[in-house]
């Protein structure tokens, strides 16, 4: 679907492979605060259109809630994207030349663990027992998970050529990224076959080629991106020559991949913010199950990789000039009032890259 110029469509964080542990809670709650400036260099107005007035919702479930508390911006409409993800439009239209617009937002979010699931390889399920509608409808080719490509296809068979389970399948393929391909972060998101032949990738860049190998076998598999909490991040950086400036402290926007393995379901599986190279460790020990990571939105059919890159594009050949700040901040109970305790700390975000849908931001995450 085209859901090309998101004004606060997603991000990303390139975070560092080794991450500091925090699961000092099992509920939490926490502010999040996305703050936005666009200024318009140019002679004449920039006009907005209502792509680039969405905003993400994130996602509620059982684990997590989402609101919004405050916003600069009235909200006109709410729905619901072909992926799933709630989304909303917000009542800003034009930039007038040589000036500039601000927008906040403020999200309210509290999230619980997620239980474990005992992963056992002796109890795993193969290709015939994951139910066809899923496989029918998270298995097929997209425009970022190209897995009609026959360097994918040939490269997943062969890995996973002597495996009967379907774990051992997607651990076979978790076995070759981790032999085969290093954390490097880049300002736009990558197509699997680039991530091959660069042998690096940050987090979404790994996650999508995992994606893709486990769609080619027909895996049901997804991109998700979502938000760390944390103090231990904060960092700036100019990119897009110079027409993008980001700014976090307390949070950092991170990508990983979603499989469906039987038994069990849908697991996470994450590629870079994890210490083991134990592929089965990794799976285990997953810090999606975690409160400090919430859910924000799923990449299933959308052109993540194709709209983050037009985007880019558009807004180095224009005259607009983006700046964001996101500050996340843990709100606990201390003496009976509620004290905001905001992120301070050495900086452990190897980069921090904002991809803009148009005047939107989109996922390139760590």
């Amino acid at each position: 679907m085209k859901r090309r110029a998101a004004l606060l469509l997603l991000i990303v964080i390139a975070v560092a492979t080794t991450w500091p542990a925090v699961r000092s809670q099992q509920v939490a709650r926490y502010r999040y605060v996305s703050s936005y400036s666009f200024e318009n260099r140019g002679d004449g107005p920039i006009l907005l259109t209502e792509d680039d007035m969405t905003i993400p919702l994130f996602m509620n479930d059982q684990w997590q809630s989402v609101t919004i508390s405050k916003a600069t911006a009235d909200v006109v409409r709410e729905h619901v994207d072909a992926d799933g993800n709630r989304i909303a439009v917000i009542n800003l239209t034009v930039i007038p030349p040589h000036a500039a617009i601000n927008f906040s937002i403020t999200y309210g979010v509290e999230a619980s663990d997620r239980p474990k699931p005992s992963i056992d390889p002796a109890k795993a399920g193969s290709l015939s027992d994951i139910p066809p509608d899923l496989v029918d409808k998270f298995s097929v080719e997209s425009e970022t998970f190209t897995t009609r490509s026959q360097e994918i296809l040939a490269l997943a068979l062969a890995l996973s050529a002597n495996e009967s389970t379907v774990l051992e399948k997607v651990t076979s393929i978790m076995d070759w990224l981790v032999d085969n391909i290093s954390y490097g972060n880049f300002e736009i998101p990558r197509y699997p076959n680039e991530t091959i032949a660069q042998g690096a990738g940050d987090c979404d860049d790994q996650a999508i080629l995992l994606v893709t190998m486990c769609r080619a076998l027909g895996i049901p598999s997804i991109l998700q991106v979502g938000v760390l909490f944390s103090t231990g991040i904060e960092g700036e950086k100019t990119s897009w020559s110079g027409h993008l400036t980001s700014s976090q402290k307390g949070i950092g926007w991170h990508g990983w991949a979603s499989v469906y393995v039987p038994p069990w379901g849908w697991i996470p599986i994450d590629m870079t913010l994890v210490k083991s190279q134990d592929t089965l460790s990794m799976i285990r020990q997953a810090p999606e199950y975690g409160s400090d990571i919430v859910v924000a939105f799923n990449v299933s059919t959308q052109a993540y990789v194709g709209d983050s890159r037009r985007s880019m594009e558009r807004l180095i050949s224009s005259e607009l000039y983006v700046s964001s700040s996101d500050v996340g901040a843990s709100v606990v109970q201390s003496g009976g009032a509620l004290t905001e305790m905001y992120a301070l700390g050495v900086t452990v975000v190897a980069a921090v890259v904002i991809v803009i849908v148009v005047l939107a931001r989109r996922g390139k995450n760590g």
